[in-house]
């Protein structure tokens, strides 16, 4: 005998198991804010902090055995290092916030573009920071740039994590070091000024590939995107997690009004 309720039993079955998938299509991570070149703000670090980015971008060169922060080589100066812009002001968070970079226990990801001589700064990296691990434990530190081959990642201490490649295959150990995936926009599409709607075939891509590292349990950034809210709007809704800016005002504003 047939259960008068058993169609509706399996109809309510498959309503919330597709609920769930449609889910998981949405962003599987919280949405990031990240300082793009943040050196280049008035107030380095404490721009994009007291706005409460969860992301922070520095571009390094080791200069006299120095860990300068610069876009350009012409530009490096050992006035301007990682230590006196960006760590000793980090630490001095994380002491007055009981361990966290901030008071709402809210971690911050680090992302160090190594310009040149990679190896030679992930050297100067170690010794720098690792002294620090244990100050550092909710900070997330990611290497990009000129960065090391995936077979040598397991060389560096674990405090450090690697920002993948769109066109590069990582072993599962290779994987699991690294914190984002990045791309940059271009290799989507031509250029993009964020003013009208993105190209549809672009979107596609982009779509595909966020996808695609979604399943690898990967987020996702775009460098050399539109500082528009018409920008904003369409990473977000294509699942980007990262969405990065030179404008800081401009993103938080638009983040705020989007939760």
């Amino acid at each position: 005998m047939i259960h008068l309720f058993q169609p509706f039993k399996i109809m309510k079955k498959n309503v919330l198991m597709l609920g769930i998938f449609l889910i998981l299509q949405v962003n599987v991570f919280a949405q990031l804010i990240h300082s793009h070149n943040d050196y280049e703000q008035k107030e380095p670090f404490f721009a994009a902090y007291n706005l409460g980015f969860d992301s922070i971008e520095a571009d390094l060169y080791l200069k006299d055995g120095q860990l300068c922060v610069a876009h350009d080589e012409k530009d490096v100066s050992t006035e301007r290092t990682l230590e006196k812009l960006y760590i000793e002001p980090l630490l001095a968070k994380i002491k007055q916030n009981g361990g966290y970079p901030y008071a709402n226990k809210k971690s911050l990801h680090l992302l160090l573009d190594l310009k040149k001589n990679g190896r030679a700064i992930m050297e100067a990296l170690e010794t720098s920071l690792k002294p620090h691990k244990k100050q550092l434990t909710h900070v997330i530190i990611s290497i990009s740039g000129d960065m090391p081959p995936p077979s040598e990642f397991k060389h560096y201490d674990t405090m450090f994590f690697f920002d993948g490649r769109k066109n590069l295959n990582y072993s599962d150990s290779e994987l699991n070091r690294l914190y984002i995936v990045s791309a940059s926009f271009l290799d989507f599409g031509k250029y993009w000024p964020g003013q009208t709607a993105i190209p549809q075939d672009v979107a596609d891509k982009i779509s595909v590939f966020v996808k695609d590292m979604h399943s690898k349990n990967k987020k996702v950034r775009l460098w050399g995107t539109p500082n528009t809210i018409l920008g904003y709007e369409t990473l977000q809704s294509l699942g980007v997690d990262v969405l990065g800016t030179d404008d800081l005002p401009l993103l938080k504003n638009f983040i705020s009004r989007s939760k």
